[in-house]
């Protein structure tokens, strides 16, 4: 990957010198004061629902959160133990709401302690496809750059479509 990110920036530096010779420092520099802005909105978002997830985690809320979505998990990641079962609640819950970023922990957990093959490619469909009933990350991040329409339901249809292929796919073709 490292050649082909530096490919793209070669060629793009060559064309920017051949159309733009001027525009090359601007440039960069927008792009780097682009990048910071984007960065620090990530960080907020992360470290607000860390922070959830870490509260609720303390507070034993997990356990609630382990029940609730129990009979998706049960019926998706058959054989797996508790542990397992309380970490993918969260995990899932975290997506759920939107906060990849800060799911990846608790799926990272779910994923060290589960047994079946089957179940952790589930997990790794489930966490790349990331079903949301609110998209906040996309959100803040669109927030973050000044963007203003609405993008919360095409948002939802479009994980929605994608995670159930997903998942029927791995049904049918993960033995």
């Amino acid at each position: 990957m490292n050649a082909v990110f530096t490919a793209l920036i070669a060629a793009s530096i060559v064309l920017m010198l051949i159309s733009d010779p001027g525009g090359i420092l601007p440039a960069f520099l927008t792009g780097a004061g682009n990048s910071l802005t984007l960065t620090v909105t990530l960080f907020a978002a992360y470290a607000f629902w860390l922070s959830i997830i870490k509260i609720l985690e303390k507070g034993g809320a997990l356990k609630a959160v382990k029940k609730l979505f129990s009979p998706v998990t049960k019926r998706l990641f058959p054989g797996e133990s508790e542990e397992t079962m309380t970490h993918l609640g969260a995990n899932i819950a975290a997506n759920f709401i939107g906060a990849g970023g800060a799911a990846t922990p608790e799926g990272l957990k779910a994923a060290k302690s589960m047994k079946s093959r089957k179940n952790l490619l589930t997990l790794i469909i489930l966490n790349s496809t990331s079903l949301q009933l609110i998209p906040t990350t996309v959100v803040a991040m669109r927030s973050g750059m000044g963007a203003a329409e609405d993008i919360i339901l095409p948002s939802i249809i479009s994980g929605a479509v994608t995670t159930l292929t997903a998942l029927c796919l791995t049904k049918i073709f993960v033995k």
